[in-house]
């Protein structure tokens, strides 16, 4: 649509909108000035002829007949039982024929005002006009209403002929808005023209010519292009020069980075990523539902392309071990994240067997050192000695703690140990293992507290024992005297939770991430003066895990700390 036509529109529309609105508000405000006054001046008439009616009934038709010829109107004299009296249109003979007039609406509305005037529009029956009645409350006795009515035809007539003149104005601005149309269009379509030619170029990459025009308001526009266009090349500078170190960085990484849209079509994916799934630099990658062959990585790129997230899940790629993580992306598609830890696991193996056969190979001489240091502070009948034996005896048992813990942890670690679950009641578990440390704890005036609600978990008996028994060991180094031990166990969801707490010095807030980890110590010094070996807690969480289930702690400072136990129902 060239310009010319789209300002005429414009204009058009524009002036057509105004005539048409004007028309209407002609119609309605006019109409509506125009019927108030003819109302209130009948009302002025009916009480004209309401005051000046002769008191003798018999007049009353005559009467009604000369005060319309006078007025013009229809005069209609009504007594109060609604009984036509006099009318102008009805000689005295017709009158006794005419219908009860009580329950005309302005008749009713006369008796309901306050001000005794009722008002009422609706069509002639006999001239098909619509006719303005007021009917006022008043009049000679015998007289209840006095109505005048007048036809509204005058009053159509005057808003008729207002509209046609505001229409015909309408029609006027109708033909100049097409002159100032052509005249606009001529001054204003060349420079537009040249401006969008400008902005096409500007889209496509190409060197823009800017017109030079002397229209202020285009003349601002063509600068606020130029200006735009300086800071899109430098924004597009900045963008490539982004994309290249994001490319470099991508392609410099040891893990690998896969890239897919929506569809499951790979996008883009680096170096490392082609490396692991044995793809060279130039070879087409398919879709990641067609990226693996084995039945268990197909199911996860299925879960993939369904918009889940993966954490961390290993995958055994020929020779190679990868973890992999995928997270979808916020436009659509998965960003997918591969990796490689097969020399990591290969490390891991290589510290569980060296952990394993330095404990098997220690347990022998730390048990012949500690029956020896026994045999020598029983028998000593030096005090200094005996204390020496003693000391080497302290020291032995608790090497022998720290290697049966190693020995315990590279067991489930290696996979050798599996559970053997069935239902243990979770009270009966806790109580089992808390006999070994009741002197222990009366001597310290530790009490234990259960409200498991014969709660049961579906667990290995001795590795529940051996996880409240770690728990009790750990809480009671923790615990000052009088304090307790509470163990309670609820479903939640589809969970058993399992909370041991005490009422022990807590755990800083910075430590709570890190206190499953082996070896790891809130109060080092505490902790070696107190016997801790540093792996009761890492043994808990290799436990509970390899039952499906999950560990979590909760603490603060001087108040406790509460281990969360969550086993599958």
């Amino acid at each position: 649509m060239r310009l010319a036509t789209r300002l005429f529109a414009s204009i058009g529309l524009l002036v057509a909108a105004a005539v048409v609105g004007s028309i209407l508000a002609t119609d309605l405000l006019l109409r509506r000035h125009l019927e108030q006054e003819i109302a209130t001046e009948l009302e002025r008439e009916a009480r004209l002829v309401a005051a000046l009616a002769p008191s003798d009934s018999t007049r009353w038709p005559d009467y009604a007949a000369l005060a319309g010829a006078r007025l013009s109107r229809r005069v209609t004299l009504i007594d109060p039982e609604g009984r036509v009296r006099g009318d102008t249109e009805f000689g005295r003979d017709a009158l006794p024929r005419l219908e009860n007039h009580s329950n005309r609406p302005e008749v009713r509305a006369a008796y309901d005002s306050a001000r005794g005037v009722g008002m009422n529009q609706r069509l002639s029956a006999s001239t098909n006009e619509r006719q303005l009645y007021v009917a006022v409350r008043d009049g000679p006795p015998g007289i209840a209403i006095t109505r005048v009515s007048t036809t509204l035809a005058v009053v159509d007539a005057q808003v008729h002929a207002v509209q046609r003149a505001v229409a015909a104005a309408g029609l006027l601005m109708l033909v100049a808005a097409g002159l100032v149309a052509w005249l606009l269009a001529r001054v204003l379509a060349r420079p537009l023209l040249l401006i969008a030619d400008a902005a096409r170029d500007i889209a496509a990459g190409r060197a823009a010519e800017f017109p030079d025009v002397h229209v202020p308001e285009l003349a601002h526009h063509v600068d606020s292009l130029r200006t735009m266009h300086h800071e899109l090349e430098r924004r597009f500078d900045d963008l490539r020069r982004e994309r290249e170190e994001s490319r470099t960085l991508l392609e410099a990484l040891s893990d690998g980075v896969v890239a897919a849209d929506e569809r499951g079509a790979i996008v883009s994916a680096n170096a490392a990523a082609r490396r692991l799934l044995a793809y060279g630099s130039t070879q087409a990658l398919p879709p990641l539902g067609e990226l693996f062959h084995d039945r268990p990585h197909r199911t996860l790129m299925r879960e993939v392309l369904a918009g889940g997230v993966v954490e961390r899940r290993e995958l055994d790629l020929g020779d190679r071990t990868v973890v992999v993580s995928a997270r979808p992306l916020a436009e659509g598609g998965t960003l997918l994240l591969l990796s490689d830890v097969t020399d990591l696991r290969r490390l891991e193996t290589i510290r569980r067997d060296f952990v394993a056969n330095v404990s098997h190979e220690l347990k022998t001489p730390l048990t012949a050192i500690a029956g020896y240091a026994e045999t020598l502070a029983a028998e000593s009948s030096e005090s200094q000695a005996a204390g020496f034996a003693q000391t080497i005896v302290e020291n032995a048992h608790r090497m022998q703690r720290l290697v049966n813990d190693l020995l315990d942890l590279s067991r489930i670690e290696s996979g050798a140990w599996e559970p053997e679950p069935q239902t243990v009641d979770v009270e009966s578990a806790a109580r089992e293992a808390w006999a070994q440390f009741a002197e222990r704890a009366a001597s310290r005036k530790i009490a234990l507290e259960t409200a498991t609600n014969s709660s049961s978990v579906h667990s290995d008996p001795e590795a529940l024992r051996q996880v409240f028994t770690n728990l009790f060991d750990n809480a009671l180094r923790h615990t000052p005297s009088g304090g307790r031990i509470r163990v309670t166990a609820q479903r939640v969801g589809d969970d058993t939770v399992v909370r041991v707490t005490d009422t022990g010095t807590g755990i800083p807030a910075d430590h709570l991430p890190r206190i499953f980890e082996r070896f790891y110590r809130v109060d080092p010094s505490r902790s070696r003066q107190e016997g801790g070996t540093g792996l009761g807690l890492a043994i808990v969480k290799h436990l509970v895990e390899a039952h499906g289930g999950r560990v979590e702690a909760e603490s603060e400072l001087g108040r406790g700390t509460t281990i969360l136990l969550y086993f599958a129902t």
